[in-house]
């Protein structure tokens, strides 16, 4: 039996396989001069993935998910084992321990340039499977390294790695969940970049006391060896664009004719295919101020909670003389924040989007998205307020935690909307705007120590929070500008 979505399609901004089947012709392959243009048969066709059952979309989004909460666990479980891995190596530098850490998120930068534009060229599949494995080498390359140097050069290139499922998954998400559903698929995907981070360092202070910094990679190798073996075994191809030219390649086979191409085939030689598709983010991030202001609010966001995960460790053993397998609890009070907000954000999301729906006639926006986040936005500096000054003036450890947990609350992530609003390269504008969060997840942390040391807990978290002030606007401003600058500013790929 097809899932409901095939007769119940979405009235707003259709994805690549919506519009495929939203046609009135018949959409078997029909002849086109001398060449025969491959689609799906029907509108109803099983092959496409947006009429999949709901189990099995459901399997390929939860495999995406503990991809990405395995890949981002990786990028602060070994955070309160740092103090060690300093000392091992001979080094108290505190900008360098910083970095040892963020250099990871570096590589989420860098490697969405290629990893994005590949997957809508060759594929979803074949990007999470050749990276997964990457990332497995040089994870293990981590636990095994001889010297600090090495430590950092695997760390980057694990996170090149690493950022696969960050920039790939809300392509693979728009590539099978129709608008009026995908807030709760997005919010579950987001659990892994926004929960991970802060649960793994839990883990991380208890292995470093007991087993030594060196297994948590052990340990992050053994599993990336588990979900590298599911996904190559379960994990299904979802590009509209990928399945329709199997079909084609398989019919040319077939009848010994090739005439037959796939209806979204274009006529580019694979090489400038190929560097287009490279430029796309990018283009998309300087050339699209949708794009750019909302990557800009969220990786200012995203960085302070790498300047978090640096300086948890010395501020609660300093201040409150937590010892290192305790230390990784201080990171609890995110996550209770984390849960809250992807909690309401999944039950509120879809449901708002039909609402205003119905209100605006029957059609769709994808800034009816925004909302929640206009009315969180102010949150956020707040809870910086709390947690620096309970820790400056050393009020009981439980206040800096609630201050974390109403950042964590105030952090709504715009994934859907950028999906909903860029569906058929939403993989690319999804790497746009990892790129410059990943940035500035990589470089703040660095400010940080420096930042606490001059000015204090108190007066360092209070200048954070006034330039979360200052952007606060901006998520208004795309939710009431953003239809019009996206109609104004069209961005052409060929």
């Amino acid at each position: 039996m097809l899932p409901a979505e095939c007769s119940n399609l979405t009235r707003g901004t259709p994805s690549e396989h919506q519009a495929l089947t939203q046609r009135e012709e018949p959409l078997k392959s029909r002849s086109a001069g001398r060449v025969f243009l491959v689609n799906w048969e029907s509108k109803c066709d099983p092959n496409n993935p947006v009429n999949w059952k709901t189990t099995k979309k459901w399997v390929n989004i939860g495999i995406i998910s503990v991809i990405t909460f395995l890949t981002t666990a990786a990028s602060s479980m070994f955070a309160p084992g740092l103090p060690e891995i300093m000392h091992e190596f001979g080094n108290d530098n505190n900008k360098l321990s910083s970095f040892v850490l963020s250099v990871y998120v570096l590589g989420y930068a860098a490697g969405p340039t290629i990893i994005a534009p590949l997957s809508e060229l060759y594929g979803r599949v074949k990007l999470y499977n050749t990276t997964n494995l990457l990332f497995f080498i040089l994870t293990l390359a981590c636990g095994l390294t001889p010297s600090l140097g090495m430590l950092i050069g695997f760390r980057f290139l694990a996170g090149c790695a690493a950022a696969a499922p960050l920039a790939v998954g809300g392509g693979s998400i728009a590539d099978i969940i129709p608008l009026e559903r995908r807030g709760r698929a997005v919010a579950i995907f987001s659990l892994g970049p926004v929960l991970a981070p802060v649960l793994a360092p839990i883990t991380g202070g208890y292995v470093t006391k007991v087993l030594g910094w060196r297994w948590i990679f052990y340990i992050l190798t053994i599993l990336s060896g588990i979900v590298t073996i599911i996904s190559i075994t379960f994990l299904k191809e979802t590009s509209a664009k990928t399945l329709l030219e199997q079909k084609a390649r398989r019919l040319r086979k077939e009848k010994s004719d090739e005439r037959y191409i796939s209806c979204l085939a274009d006529d580019l030689l694979p090489r400038e295919a190929l560097s287009r598709s490279i430029l796309r983010p990018l283009k998309m991030l300087f050339m699209h101020p949708v794009i750019f202001f909302l990557s800009i609010y969220v990786a200012v966001v995203y960085g302070y909670l790498y300047i978090f995960f640096t300086t948890f460790t010395p501020i609660f053993q300093d201040q409150y003389n937590f010892s290192i397998d305790i230390v990784g609890l201080c990171y609890f009070g995110l996550g209770v924040g984390f849960i809250v907000g992807v909690v309401s954000s999944s039950f509120f999301s879809d449901r708002l989007v039909l609402y205003l729906t119905r209100r605006n006639g029957g059609l769709s926006k994808p800034e009816f998205r925004l909302p929640p986040m206009t009315y969180t936005s102010p949150i956020t500096p707040i809870g910086m307020l709390i947690y620096g000054w309970a820790a400056e003036v050393k009020l009981p450890w439980i206040l800096p935690m609630v201050g974390t947990s109403i950042v964590g609350v105030g952090l709504m992530l715009m994934l859907t909307y950028l999906i909903d609003a860029f569906t058929r390269h939403a993989a690319s504008a999804m790497a746009a705007a990892t790129i410059i969060r990943s940035l500035f997840g990589a470089t703040l942390p660095l400010a940080g120590p420096p930042l606490y040391d001059k000015l204090g807990l108190g007066w360092g978290n209070s200048l954070l929070a006034f330039i979360i002030v200052a952007i606060a606007p901006i998520p208004w401003f795309c939710m009431k500008y953003g239809e019009g600058m996206r109609m104004r500013y069209v961005i052409t790929f060929e």
